[in-house]
């Protein structure tokens, strides 16, 4: 059995604090990679117990090489690097996929460094109409291969809209939001014991979990902070302007959508 592992790192345990403590450069940087990798460690350490026979991680955050490679457990493979796809090196070949360090959409009131790609540039995005963060994308972009998200880990209100979205997946809440920037966490060891256990359960359960498959023709729309963007893109065919910031795109695969506003 294969599992693929799309990590982020402002869901992992212990990390808060603003972007600019646990970006490159900040003053939590390192110390958030340690606690990312020990999230993932966690995560593989459970899918091979389980019985896993392959595992690649994807370094999902920013420019992608947030995990410690050395640190990293050696019976996984790392995609690093910038990557040319948001879930670069997933296939149908893979049986399923755990969401590591996950956070909640823009704009959720009660979640830690909430966002949907980028903090800076984007407002909010829908899925057929259905608001969705980026646990709603990697879900879908997983669906067009059939491949089924079947554990998610991060903050409550993560883990609450990835149970929302959907309904049947493992979960591991890792800390609780107090204000966007700060969290009630759990002590590492405490987590990532919860995380090795829910990855043996979701490996056992792989059969149990479905592809999240949007209803087609799948529309995308994305609301852009500043419309000088979303001009530029509404020059491209098949993408419809609605407002000054807000474009939408449809097509018969999530990856046909993403790429027209969001690749």
């Amino acid at each position: 059995m294969k599992i693929f592992i799309m990590t982020d790192l402002e869901g992992a345990s212990g990390v808060a604090g603003y972007w600019s403590d646990i970006d490159f450069g900040g003053k939590d940087y390192e110390a958030a990679r340690r606690l990312l990798t020990g999230d993932v460690n966690a995560a593989v350490e459970g899918a091979f117990e389980a019985g896993a026979s392959e595992v690649v991680v994807l370094d999902g955050h920013g420019a992608a090489l947030t995990i410690l490679m050395e640190d990293l457990d050696p019976r996984a493979q790392l995609i690093r690097g910038r990557r040319i796809l948001e879930l670069e090196g997933l296939d149908d070949s893979f049986d399923l996929m755990f969401a590591v360090g996950a956070h909640s959409m823009a704009g959720t009131p009660d979640g830690l460094l909430t966002h949907t790609l980028s903090h800076t540039a984007i407002d909010n995005v829908w899925l057929n109409g259905v608001p969705v963060g980026e646990i709603g994308l990697w879900a879908a972009l997983a669906g067009d291969y059939n491949v089924p998200l079947g554990l998610v880990t991060g903050d409550y209100a993560a883990t609450r809209e990835a149970e929302s979205l959907l309904k049947n997946v493992c979960m591991v809440t890792v800390k609780w939001a107090t204000s966007r920037f700060t969290a009630r966490c759990l002590h590492p060891k405490v987590s990532q014991k919860m995380i090795r256990e829910a990855a043996v359960a979701a490996v056992k359960r792989a059969g149990d979990f479905t592809p999240f498959k949007p209803e087609k023709p799948i529309e995308l729309k994305v609301e852009f902070h500043d419309s000088e963007r979303a001009e530029r893109l509404s020059r491209k065919s098949g993408i419809t302007r609605l407002d000054g910031r807000t474009l939408s795109a449809r097509g018969m695969t999530m990856h046909e959508v993403y790429s027209l506003l969001l690749g």
